[in-house]
């Protein structure tokens, strides 16, 4: 194991490839954005996809909201029900927006 400037090689690439593959799960929405979307959804029952964070990574999940508690929501997918925290979600977009105008 080589030494540079005080650190092991080792260590050193392997906490550059750390930070390299480190996924931004920032949070993009506010509180109130993410309450009257999703308000909006369960009211029209439009389906949405979304974006949420999970065990530090983004995963996405598309359905109908089906339930609206105070600290999380509950979207029913193709593959069963879901329930997320309102501070897990990090984006939220309406599934084949059409807009119908007259």
């Amino acid at each position: 194991m080589a030494k540079w400037m005080g650190f092991f090689l080792s260590e050193h690439s392997s906490s550059l490839w750390a930070e390299k593959n480190k996924e931004d799960i920032s949070i993009s929405l506010s509180l109130e954005e993410k309450v009257l979307f999703v308000r909006q959804l369960y009211t029209n029952v439009f389906p949405a996809t979304f974006v949420f964070k999970f065990s530090n990574q983004r995963k996405v999940v598309s359905g109908i909201v089906k339930e609206i508690g105070k600290e999380f929501i509950s979207i029913k997918s193709d593959t069963g029900f879901l329930r997320l925290k309102w501070e897990d979600i990090l984006d939220i977009q309406i599934e084949g927006e059409e807009l119908h105008e007259s």
